[in-house]
Protein backbone atom coordinates (compact mmCIF):
# COMPACT_ATOMS: atom_id res chain seq x y z
CA UNK A 1 0.00 0.00 0.00
CA UNK A 2 0.99 3.31 -0.76
CA UNK A 3 0.58 6.05 1.62
CA UNK A 4 -0.07 9.75 -0.14
CA UNK A 5 -0.78 13.02 1.55
CA UNK A 6 -2.19 15.49 -0.07
CA UNK A 7 -1.76 19.08 1.51
CA UNK A 8 -3.59 22.30 0.59
CA UNK A 9 -5.77 24.82 2.31
CA UNK A 10 -8.18 24.92 -0.82
CA UNK A 11 -10.78 22.21 -0.33
CA UNK A 12 -11.71 21.91 -3.73
CA UNK A 13 -7.95 21.31 -4.58
CA UNK A 14 -7.61 18.70 -2.05
CA UNK A 15 -11.15 17.29 -3.70
CA UNK A 16 -9.38 17.72 -6.90
CA UNK A 17 -6.31 16.11 -5.97
CA UNK A 18 -8.39 12.55 -4.99
CA UNK A 19 -10.01 12.34 -7.68
CA UNK A 20 -6.89 12.21 -9.97
CA UNK A 21 -5.29 9.65 -7.70
CA UNK A 22 -8.92 7.55 -8.12
CA UNK A 23 -6.11 6.40 -11.70
CA UNK A 24 -4.27 3.96 -9.24
CA UNK A 25 -4.65 1.28 -6.80
CA UNK A 26 -2.96 0.02 -3.55
CA UNK A 27 -3.14 3.67 -2.93
CA UNK A 28 -4.09 5.07 0.60
CA UNK A 29 -4.93 9.05 0.66
CA UNK A 30 -4.55 11.47 3.50
CA UNK A 31 -5.32 15.00 3.75
CA UNK A 32 -4.03 18.43 5.37
CA UNK A 33 -5.51 21.49 5.36
CA UNK A 34 -1.95 23.30 6.17
CA UNK A 35 2.04 22.85 6.40
CA UNK A 36 1.61 22.68 10.49
CA UNK A 37 -0.83 20.07 10.21
CA UNK A 38 1.11 18.28 7.44
CA UNK A 39 4.36 17.91 9.41
CA UNK A 40 2.31 17.33 12.68
CA UNK A 41 0.91 13.82 10.62
CA UNK A 42 4.44 12.87 9.45
CA UNK A 43 5.50 12.64 12.69
CA UNK A 44 2.87 10.26 13.42
CA UNK A 45 3.86 8.23 10.57
CA UNK A 46 5.87 8.03 7.21
CA UNK A 47 3.87 9.00 3.66
CA UNK A 48 5.68 7.79 0.99
CA UNK A 49 4.40 10.28 -1.27
CA UNK A 50 3.49 14.48 -0.23
CA UNK A 51 1.61 16.57 -2.61
CA UNK A 52 2.34 19.71 -0.96
CA UNK A 53 0.87 23.45 -2.25
CA UNK A 54 3.15 26.68 -1.41
CA UNK A 55 0.82 29.49 -0.33
CA UNK A 56 -1.19 28.42 2.68
CA UNK A 57 -2.16 30.05 6.14
CA UNK A 58 0.26 29.10 9.45
CA UNK A 59 3.04 27.18 7.61
CA UNK A 60 3.86 27.61 4.10
CA UNK A 61 4.32 24.70 1.65
CA UNK A 62 8.70 25.77 1.80
CA UNK A 63 8.76 25.44 5.63
CA UNK A 64 6.88 22.56 5.33
CA UNK A 65 9.14 20.49 3.09
CA UNK A 66 12.01 21.53 4.75
CA UNK A 67 10.93 20.36 8.39
CA UNK A 68 9.30 17.12 6.86
CA UNK A 69 12.68 16.71 5.15
CA UNK A 70 14.95 16.79 8.37
CA UNK A 71 13.14 13.85 9.88
CA UNK A 72 12.14 12.14 7.11
CA UNK A 73 14.58 11.55 4.13
CA UNK A 74 12.92 9.08 2.37
CA UNK A 75 9.46 10.89 1.75
CA UNK A 76 8.77 12.01 -1.99
CA UNK A 77 7.49 15.84 -1.84
CA UNK A 78 6.19 17.32 -5.29
CA UNK A 79 5.38 21.02 -5.06
CA UNK A 80 1.65 21.87 -6.75
CA UNK A 81 1.37 25.81 -6.67
CA UNK A 82 -0.53 28.60 -8.92
CA UNK A 83 3.05 30.44 -8.74
CA UNK A 84 4.86 29.41 -12.16
CA UNK A 85 7.95 31.53 -11.17
CA UNK A 86 11.68 30.01 -10.37
CA UNK A 87 12.16 31.57 -7.50
CA UNK A 88 9.30 29.76 -5.98
CA UNK A 89 10.11 26.77 -7.76
CA UNK A 90 14.19 26.92 -6.46
CA UNK A 91 12.91 27.42 -2.82
CA UNK A 92 11.08 24.12 -2.82
CA UNK A 93 13.83 21.98 -4.26
CA UNK A 94 16.65 23.13 -2.27
CA UNK A 95 13.86 22.57 1.04
CA UNK A 96 13.14 19.02 -0.57
CA UNK A 97 11.16 18.64 -2.68
CA UNK A 98 11.49 15.99 -5.59
CA UNK A 99 9.57 17.59 -8.27
CA UNK A 100 7.34 20.75 -8.70
CA UNK A 101 4.12 20.90 -11.23
CA UNK A 102 2.18 24.20 -11.79
CA UNK A 103 -1.92 24.44 -11.27
CA UNK A 104 -3.83 23.82 -12.91
CA UNK A 105 -3.04 20.35 -12.91
CA UNK A 106 -2.62 18.63 -16.24
CA UNK A 107 -4.27 15.15 -15.50
CA UNK A 108 -1.93 13.28 -18.12
CA UNK A 109 1.26 14.75 -16.91
CA UNK A 110 0.33 14.08 -13.41
CA UNK A 111 -0.38 10.70 -13.86
CA UNK A 112 2.76 10.22 -15.10
CA UNK A 113 4.52 11.70 -12.66
CA UNK A 114 2.71 10.03 -9.74
CA UNK A 115 3.38 6.54 -11.58
CA UNK A 116 7.06 6.95 -11.85
CA UNK A 117 6.86 8.05 -8.13
CA UNK A 118 5.18 4.99 -7.20
CA UNK A 119 7.26 2.57 -9.28
CA UNK A 120 10.09 3.94 -7.27
CA UNK A 121 8.79 3.71 -3.56
CA UNK A 122 7.89 -0.15 -4.86
CA UNK A 123 11.29 -0.62 -5.52
CA UNK A 124 12.86 0.59 -2.80
CA UNK A 125 11.42 -1.29 -0.24
CA UNK A 126 12.37 -4.05 -2.22
CA UNK A 127 15.49 -5.90 -0.74
CA UNK A 128 18.72 -5.13 -2.48
CA UNK A 129 20.87 -7.68 -3.58
CA UNK A 130 24.12 -7.72 -4.79
CA UNK A 131 26.25 -11.07 -5.42
CA UNK A 132 29.04 -9.25 -6.34
CA UNK A 133 29.13 -7.68 -2.60
CA UNK A 134 32.88 -7.95 -0.80
CA UNK A 135 31.85 -7.56 2.31
CA UNK A 136 31.22 -11.18 4.13
CA UNK A 137 28.15 -10.49 6.18
CA UNK A 138 25.62 -10.19 4.01
CA UNK A 139 24.92 -9.83 0.01
CA UNK A 140 21.56 -7.61 0.57
CA UNK A 141 23.43 -3.80 -0.25
CA UNK A 142 23.29 -1.50 -2.47
CA UNK A 143 24.36 -1.34 -5.85
CA UNK A 144 26.64 1.10 -5.23
CA UNK A 145 30.44 1.17 -3.32
CA UNK A 146 33.17 3.42 -2.38
CA UNK A 147 36.64 1.91 -2.96
CA UNK A 148 39.63 3.82 -1.35
CA UNK A 149 43.21 3.12 -2.73
CA UNK A 150 45.37 3.42 0.35
CA UNK A 151 48.97 3.39 -1.03
CA UNK A 152 50.15 6.94 0.34
CA UNK A 153 49.47 8.49 4.19
CA UNK A 154 47.96 11.68 1.78
CA UNK A 155 45.14 8.82 0.86
CA UNK A 156 44.82 7.63 4.25
CA UNK A 157 43.99 10.92 5.72
CA UNK A 158 41.45 11.05 2.70
CA UNK A 159 39.68 8.03 4.44
CA UNK A 160 39.85 9.71 7.98
CA UNK A 161 38.82 12.68 6.43
CA UNK A 162 35.89 11.72 4.66
CA UNK A 163 33.94 9.37 7.51
CA UNK A 164 35.03 11.67 10.36
CA UNK A 165 34.33 15.23 8.69
CA UNK A 166 32.58 14.89 5.86
CA UNK A 167 30.44 11.93 5.68
CA UNK A 168 27.33 12.83 7.16
CA UNK A 169 26.74 8.89 8.88
CA UNK A 170 24.53 8.98 12.49
CA UNK A 171 27.12 5.52 13.61
CA UNK A 172 27.78 4.96 17.16
CA UNK A 173 30.69 2.92 16.39
CA UNK A 174 32.30 4.65 13.67
CA UNK A 175 34.97 6.79 15.06
CA UNK A 176 36.46 3.88 16.92
CA UNK A 177 36.24 1.56 13.99
CA UNK A 178 38.22 4.47 11.83
CA UNK A 179 40.75 4.81 14.04
CA UNK A 180 41.58 1.13 13.82
CA UNK A 181 41.50 1.38 10.34
CA UNK A 182 44.01 4.28 10.36
CA UNK A 183 46.13 2.45 12.42
CA UNK A 184 46.14 -0.52 10.46
CA UNK A 185 46.66 1.63 7.22
CA UNK A 186 49.99 3.20 9.12
CA UNK A 187 51.46 -0.10 10.23
CA UNK A 188 51.05 -1.53 6.20
CA UNK A 189 52.24 1.65 4.67
CA UNK A 190 55.39 1.91 7.21
CA UNK A 191 55.94 -1.82 5.65
CA UNK A 192 55.52 -0.59 2.28
CA UNK A 193 51.98 -2.57 1.73
CA UNK A 194 49.58 -0.48 -0.53
CA UNK A 195 45.67 -2.08 0.05
CA UNK A 196 42.01 -1.46 -0.76
CA UNK A 197 39.31 -0.26 1.71
CA UNK A 198 35.92 -1.31 0.14
CA UNK A 199 32.67 0.84 1.77
CA UNK A 200 29.35 -0.76 1.30
CA UNK A 201 25.87 -0.37 2.84
CA UNK A 202 22.00 -0.83 2.77
CA UNK A 203 19.21 1.14 5.13
CA UNK A 204 20.65 -0.82 8.39
CA UNK A 205 24.11 -0.97 8.32
CA UNK A 206 27.72 0.44 6.49
CA UNK A 207 30.53 -2.45 5.96
CA UNK A 208 33.79 -1.66 5.68
CA UNK A 209 35.91 -4.30 4.22
CA UNK A 210 40.12 -4.03 4.12
CA UNK A 211 41.54 -6.06 1.02
CA UNK A 212 44.66 -8.07 1.06
CA UNK A 213 45.57 -8.12 4.62
CA UNK A 214 49.18 -9.46 4.31
CA UNK A 215 51.14 -7.46 6.70
CA UNK A 216 49.80 -8.48 9.64
CA UNK A 217 49.30 -12.36 10.54
CA UNK A 218 45.67 -12.60 11.49
CA UNK A 219 46.05 -13.80 15.20
CA UNK A 220 47.80 -10.33 16.01
CA UNK A 221 45.43 -8.38 14.33
CA UNK A 222 42.20 -10.68 16.00
CA UNK A 223 44.07 -9.71 19.27
CA UNK A 224 44.26 -5.52 18.83
CA UNK A 225 40.62 -5.83 17.90
CA UNK A 226 39.43 -7.16 20.99
CA UNK A 227 42.10 -5.35 22.83
CA UNK A 228 41.37 -1.99 21.65
CA UNK A 229 37.85 -2.24 19.74
CA UNK A 230 35.79 -4.05 22.28
CA UNK A 231 32.20 -3.34 20.50
CA UNK A 232 33.55 -3.67 16.91
CA UNK A 233 31.50 -6.43 14.83
CA UNK A 234 33.90 -7.80 12.27
CA UNK A 235 34.98 -10.92 10.49
CA UNK A 236 38.64 -11.68 9.55
CA UNK A 237 38.64 -14.42 6.59
CA UNK A 238 40.80 -14.56 3.49
CA UNK A 239 42.75 -11.35 3.98
CA UNK A 240 39.73 -10.25 4.25
CA UNK A 241 39.04 -7.53 7.81
CA UNK A 242 35.28 -6.77 7.42
CA UNK A 243 33.25 -4.45 9.74
CA UNK A 244 29.71 -4.23 10.14
CA UNK A 245 28.74 -0.66 11.20
CA UNK A 246 24.86 -0.68 12.46
CA UNK A 247 23.00 2.56 11.46
CA UNK A 248 21.50 4.60 14.15
CA UNK A 249 17.59 4.48 14.62
CA UNK A 250 16.15 7.97 14.13
CA UNK A 251 14.45 8.88 17.72
CA UNK A 252 11.10 11.76 16.44
CA UNK A 253 11.85 15.12 17.33
CA UNK A 254 9.59 17.22 19.41
CA UNK A 255 7.18 19.20 17.74
CA UNK A 256 8.75 22.74 17.19
CA UNK A 257 6.15 24.84 16.84
CA UNK A 258 4.75 23.75 20.25
CA UNK A 259 7.66 24.50 22.11
CA UNK A 260 10.57 27.00 22.15
CA UNK A 261 14.18 25.55 21.65
CA UNK A 262 17.11 27.51 20.77
CA UNK A 263 19.21 26.34 18.24
CA UNK A 264 22.43 24.35 20.38
CA UNK A 265 19.22 22.46 22.14
CA UNK A 266 17.55 21.93 18.46
CA UNK A 267 20.77 20.33 17.28
CA UNK A 268 21.21 17.81 20.05
CA UNK A 269 17.05 17.12 19.70
CA UNK A 270 18.69 16.09 16.04
CA UNK A 271 21.03 13.95 15.88
CA UNK A 272 20.23 10.09 16.02
CA UNK A 273 21.43 7.09 18.35
CA UNK A 274 22.12 3.25 17.85
CA UNK A 275 18.83 1.82 20.18
CA UNK A 276 20.49 -1.65 21.57
CA UNK A 277 18.32 -4.96 20.85
CA UNK A 278 16.84 -6.20 24.07
CA UNK A 279 16.07 -9.72 23.99
CA UNK A 280 12.26 -10.08 24.56
CA UNK A 281 12.21 -7.79 21.16
CA UNK A 282 14.60 -10.17 19.14
CA UNK A 283 12.63 -13.42 20.16
CA UNK A 284 9.67 -12.36 18.89
CA UNK A 285 10.78 -11.53 15.65
CA UNK A 286 12.62 -14.96 15.27
CA UNK A 287 11.18 -17.28 13.35
CA UNK A 288 9.11 -20.31 15.31
CA UNK A 289 11.78 -23.21 13.21
CA UNK A 290 14.79 -21.58 14.40
CA UNK A 291 13.05 -21.68 18.11
CA UNK A 292 12.94 -25.34 18.08
CA UNK A 293 16.56 -25.43 17.51
CA UNK A 294 17.64 -23.39 19.41
CA UNK A 295 16.05 -25.18 22.67
CA UNK A 296 18.23 -28.38 20.81
CA UNK A 297 21.71 -26.49 21.49
CA UNK A 298 20.99 -27.78 25.36
CA UNK A 299 21.99 -31.17 24.01
CA UNK A 300 24.16 -30.04 21.78
CA UNK A 301 26.06 -28.22 24.35
CA UNK A 302 25.85 -31.38 26.64
CA UNK A 303 27.32 -33.47 23.72
CA UNK A 304 30.26 -30.98 23.32
CA UNK A 305 30.98 -31.12 26.76
CA UNK A 306 31.47 -34.67 27.08
CA UNK A 307 33.49 -34.78 23.91
CA UNK A 308 35.67 -32.30 25.81
CA UNK A 309 35.93 -34.55 28.62
CA UNK A 310 37.17 -37.28 26.95
CA UNK A 311 39.61 -35.74 24.65
CA UNK A 312 41.01 -34.68 28.02
CA UNK A 313 41.70 -38.28 28.88
CA UNK A 314 42.47 -39.41 25.29
CA UNK A 315 43.66 -36.71 22.90
CA UNK A 316 44.46 -37.74 19.90
CA UNK A 317 42.70 -36.87 15.88
CA UNK A 318 39.27 -38.97 16.50
CA UNK A 319 38.19 -37.41 19.96
CA UNK A 320 39.60 -33.94 18.59
CA UNK A 321 37.14 -34.85 15.28
CA UNK A 322 34.55 -35.67 17.26
CA UNK A 323 34.45 -32.03 19.20
CA UNK A 324 34.43 -30.24 15.54
CA UNK A 325 32.04 -32.17 13.89
CA UNK A 326 29.95 -31.53 17.02
CA UNK A 327 30.26 -28.08 17.48
CA UNK A 328 29.81 -27.37 13.72
CA UNK A 329 26.57 -28.49 14.07
CA UNK A 330 26.40 -25.97 17.50
CA UNK A 331 27.55 -23.44 14.84
CA UNK A 332 24.87 -24.03 11.80
CA UNK A 333 22.39 -22.63 14.22
CA UNK A 334 24.15 -19.59 14.63
CA UNK A 335 24.89 -19.07 11.52
CA UNK A 336 21.09 -19.04 10.86
CA UNK A 337 19.90 -16.73 13.23
CA UNK A 338 20.31 -12.67 12.32
CA UNK A 339 22.66 -10.53 14.20
CA UNK A 340 25.31 -12.74 15.23
CA UNK A 341 27.55 -13.21 12.42
CA UNK A 342 30.21 -11.78 15.08
CA UNK A 343 28.90 -14.39 17.26
CA UNK A 344 29.05 -17.26 14.48
CA UNK A 345 32.56 -15.73 13.24
CA UNK A 346 34.18 -16.62 16.97
CA UNK A 347 33.08 -19.79 16.79
CA UNK A 348 34.21 -20.77 13.23
CA UNK A 349 37.68 -19.31 14.16
CA UNK A 350 38.09 -21.46 16.84
CA UNK A 351 36.58 -24.32 14.66
CA UNK A 352 38.30 -24.44 11.69
CA UNK A 353 41.53 -23.87 13.58
CA UNK A 354 40.81 -27.01 15.54
CA UNK A 355 40.51 -28.67 12.48
CA UNK A 356 43.59 -28.23 11.39
CA UNK A 357 45.64 -28.92 14.67
CA UNK A 358 48.23 -31.75 14.97
CA UNK A 359 48.84 -33.27 18.06
CA UNK A 360 52.19 -34.64 17.36
CA UNK A 361 53.25 -30.47 18.37
CA UNK A 362 50.88 -30.31 21.33
CA UNK A 363 52.92 -30.65 24.43
CA UNK A 364 50.72 -32.72 26.99
CA UNK A 365 49.89 -30.53 30.10
CA UNK A 366 48.30 -27.99 26.95
CA UNK A 367 45.61 -30.29 26.94
CA UNK A 368 44.15 -30.08 30.51
CA UNK A 369 44.35 -26.23 29.71
CA UNK A 370 42.56 -26.88 26.71
CA UNK A 371 39.64 -28.75 28.39
CA UNK A 372 39.37 -25.91 31.25
CA UNK A 373 39.01 -23.34 28.88
CA UNK A 374 36.46 -25.33 26.48
CA UNK A 375 34.28 -25.87 29.05
CA UNK A 376 34.34 -23.09 30.62
CA UNK A 377 33.08 -21.45 27.12
CA UNK A 378 30.33 -23.85 27.00
CA UNK A 379 29.32 -22.48 30.09
CA UNK A 380 28.78 -18.61 28.81
CA UNK A 381 27.17 -19.52 24.92
CA UNK A 382 24.69 -22.03 27.33
CA UNK A 383 23.89 -18.71 29.65
CA UNK A 384 23.69 -16.63 26.54
CA UNK A 385 21.12 -18.86 25.32
CA UNK A 386 19.40 -18.74 28.85
CA UNK A 387 19.31 -15.18 29.30
CA UNK A 388 18.59 -14.27 25.39
CA UNK A 389 16.10 -17.11 24.25
CA UNK A 390 14.63 -18.92 27.20
CA UNK A 391 14.82 -16.19 30.07
CA UNK A 392 14.72 -13.34 27.59
CA UNK A 393 16.53 -10.95 30.12
CA UNK A 394 19.20 -9.69 28.08
CA UNK A 395 19.40 -6.37 27.50
CA UNK A 396 21.88 -6.28 24.88
CA UNK A 397 21.76 -9.32 22.62
CA UNK A 398 25.26 -8.58 22.08
CA UNK A 399 26.20 -8.22 25.15
CA UNK A 400 28.88 -11.58 24.83
CA UNK A 401 30.07 -11.08 21.39
CA UNK A 402 33.43 -9.46 22.61
CA UNK A 403 33.90 -11.58 25.23
CA UNK A 404 33.49 -14.81 23.60
CA UNK A 405 35.67 -13.95 21.14
CA UNK A 406 38.20 -13.05 23.47
CA UNK A 407 37.88 -16.84 24.86
CA UNK A 408 37.81 -18.51 21.41
CA UNK A 409 41.26 -16.85 20.92
CA UNK A 410 42.31 -17.45 24.05
CA UNK A 411 41.65 -21.82 23.69
CA UNK A 412 43.26 -21.03 20.38
CA UNK A 413 46.47 -19.30 21.94
CA UNK A 414 47.06 -22.42 24.15
CA UNK A 415 47.66 -24.68 20.66
CA UNK A 416 49.26 -21.75 18.42
CA UNK A 417 52.59 -22.01 16.96
CA UNK A 418 51.57 -18.55 14.92
CA UNK A 419 52.43 -16.39 17.81
CA UNK A 420 51.01 -12.81 18.40
CA UNK A 421 53.76 -10.43 17.39
CA UNK A 422 54.43 -8.28 20.49
CA UNK A 423 55.79 -6.15 17.71
CA UNK A 424 53.23 -6.09 15.94
CA UNK A 425 51.14 -4.37 18.61
CA UNK A 426 53.21 -1.87 19.62
CA UNK A 427 54.02 -0.46 16.05
CA UNK A 428 50.18 0.38 15.94
CA UNK A 429 49.60 4.32 16.67
CA UNK A 430 46.36 4.10 18.42
CA UNK A 431 44.92 7.96 19.41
Amino acid sequence: MIEILCVDDDRNNRMTLQLLLEEFDDIQTTEASDGQEAIELCRQKHFDIILMDIMMPNVNGITATSVIKSFDKKTMILALSALDDETSKNQMLVSGAEDYMTKPIEDNLFHQRIANYIQIVQLRKLKPLNTDAINPFSQEIYSRSLKFKINSPQSLAELWDYYLNQAKYEIAELEDCIRIIYAIGQFSLKNHHSFSIVAEENDDNLFITLELLETINDLSIQHILVKNYKNGIFILKNHLLSFRLPKAKIIPKVDLAKIEINDYTQSVLAKTHFNKTLASDYVESTAVSLMDKIENLENIRYDLETAAIEFEKLPNQDTLHEITSILSLYIDVVDNLMEFEHFAYALNTLNDFLKTLDLEQIEAKDFKKFSILFLSLLDDIEGWRKNIFILKEANDIHYLDSSLLSTCLQIQSIFSKQEVSRHDEDEFELF
